[in-house]
């Protein structure tokens, strides 16, 4: 689903958890970009069109692929951790956080 997406790497487990038992990585990155807007185009439509919709989910190394670039953003670090993904709400607090950064 998030295939090609740009992601950035929150946290990893290693060894796994208890809930997943295998390697893997919290990570947030960018499910739906921008898209083109043009001259002629009306604010609301401008709102639209400048929307970008984020996701948070806890990924399995093999389904990664590293790049050689790096960022580093502070204010990620301590917001999202393996709790976050107990309950729905936090997840949608975690995203909200997410965004403004």
């Amino acid at each position: 689903r998030h295939a090609g997406k740009k992601i950035v790497v929150i946290k990893q487990a290693d060894d796994g958890t208890k809930e997943r038992p295998y390697p893997h990585a919290i990570v947030v990155g960018i499910e739906r970009y921008s898209r083109k807007v043009k001259k002629r185009m009306g604010a609301k439509r401008l709102a639209a069109r400048n929307k970008v919709k984020h996701f948070i989910e806890a990924t399995n190394y093999s389904y990664l692929f590293p790049t050689r670039y790096t960022l580093e953003f502070k204010g990620l670090k301590g917001l999202v951790g393996s709790e976050t993904f107990m309950e729905r709400w936090q997840r949608e607090d975690a995203k909200k956080t997410v965004k403004k950064l």
